[in-house]
């Protein structure tokens, strides 16, 4: 535990929380500052910190079939709801943390697929405090090889 992180304040009881769902190792609630209806976060009880790609790989293994658990119990629980987003980002609290976001209004697409696309105008030269997942205009494939050759080569 870590003693100023609000995630380990949580799990020990110090400060409230909207707990969905908890076991020995993991800890799911839904956040305070939600951006659509039933946004969770999902932590491991033990602290680590926040970027998921430094864990151990058991670590990550774990929290994610925990969060996939989370997920599953989302999409069965909203009607709407055919598919829920995860997102490791990490920047808000250092404390390793899955964000979930139910995709509300996708059931249809879940049961009868079809593309979905956003109509989201915009590049990222630099992180902003959120991610996105729209994509933005199409690149130029002689850039692209450049770029991909460039990160193959990357040791």
């Amino acid at each position: 535990m870590s003693e100023g992180c609000i995630f380990c304040q949580m799990i020990q009881n110090k400060i409230p929380c909207h707990v969905i769902d908890s076991n020995d190792d993991y800890m799911a609630f839904l956040t305070i500052f939600p951006n659509t209806l039933g946004a969770t976060v999902v932590i491991p009880k033990k602290h680590y910190a926040s970027y998921a790609f430094d864990l151990d790989d058991d670590v990550l293994t774990g929290l994610i079939l925990y969060t996939k658990k989370i997920a599953k119990k989302l999409d069965g629980f909203f009607e709407d709801v055919g598919r829920t987003a995860m997102v490791f980002e990490g920047f808000g609290v250092d404390h390793i943390h899955a964000k979930l976001f139910p995709m509300h209004g996708t059931m249809q697409v879940h049961e009868n697929w079809k593309a979905v696309n956003s109509n989201v105008d915009k590049y990222f030269e630099q992180y902003e405090g959120y991610i996105s997942s729209h994509d933005f205009q199409r690149a130029n494939d002689d850039e692209l090889a450049k770029l991909a050759e460039k990160i193959r080569a990357f040791e």
